[in-house]
Order: C-alpha cells, then structure tokens, then sequence
C-alpha cells in the first residue's frame, strides 16, 4: 500500500519501484510507526537515488531492505542522527532517518546500511520482533 502512495511521485521522477515478497512475515508493532519506517524510506530514495532508476524493495526472512542507485552515502551511522543531511541541495529537514532509528531502538529492528562501489546504498532492516508459528 504504501508503495502505490508513492507511485505517482516516481513515476513523475521516472523512477520504478521493484517490490519482491520472497515470504510472508508477522511483525508485532504499530501500524503508523510501520508506514513511517517504510515512508521515510521511500521518499529518501525516490529523493535521493538516480533518475530513471529503479529501486528495489526486497522483503526475505524478516529483514526489509531498500536498493537504490545514487550518490554513496559518506557516514552510514551519521544519517541516523537527527538533523544530520549528507546532501544539502535535496530538500528535508534530517528528520526522518531519526524517526526510523528511534522506532528501530524501540522494537529491536536490526538497522545495516551499505553504499556499494556500483553506487547501490541498501538499507537493511532486521525484524526480531516476529511472532513465532505457533501451530
């Protein structure tokens, strides 16, 4: 769902979305802070990742991950922090990537950022908060 909100704006961009759902998982946390993790996300790539590019969302074993093509991301640790912008000619506030880590801090999401040489920057998060089959 939150994928279809931000269509409109990629494909004004001409950027694509590549969702990939290799299992299902049941993750115990709040709806809102749920859609703000995925929403911060998205708009950080749609507005930081190349034009005409694609980015994948990846969903596999209890982890989310975010691909996208752009800039490499200089301090991964850094971006948490509030305030901080890497990119000063993108608009926002350096909010957002705060908002997720604390709602990280808050269910134990694992958080593994990564910029690779191909100028892919992954966002990964690991959920252990799943609720485990209970058959």
């Amino acid at each position: 769902n939150r994928i279809k909100y931000f269509q409109v704006i990629a494909d004004s961009q001409n950027r694509r979305f590549d969702l990939q759902i290799s299992n299902d998982i049941f993750i115990e946390l709040s709806q809102i802070e749920l859609n703000r993790l995925i929403d911060n996300n998205l708009s950080n790539a749609l507005k930081y990742s190349n034009i005409a590019s694609t980015i994948k969302i990846i969903v596999s074993n209890n982890t989310l991950e975010f691909h996208s093509i752009g800039n490499a991301i200089i301090d991964t640790n850094n971006i948490f922090k509030k305030y901080s912008r890497e990119n000063e000619s993108v608009g926002g506030h350096g909010l957002g990537l705060s908002i997720v880590n604390d709602i990280c801090a808050k269910y134990k999401i694992s958080i593994n950022v990564q910029s690779l040489n191909d100028n892919t920057n992954i966002f990964s998060y690991k959920f252990n908060c799943h609720t485990v089959d209970t058959k």
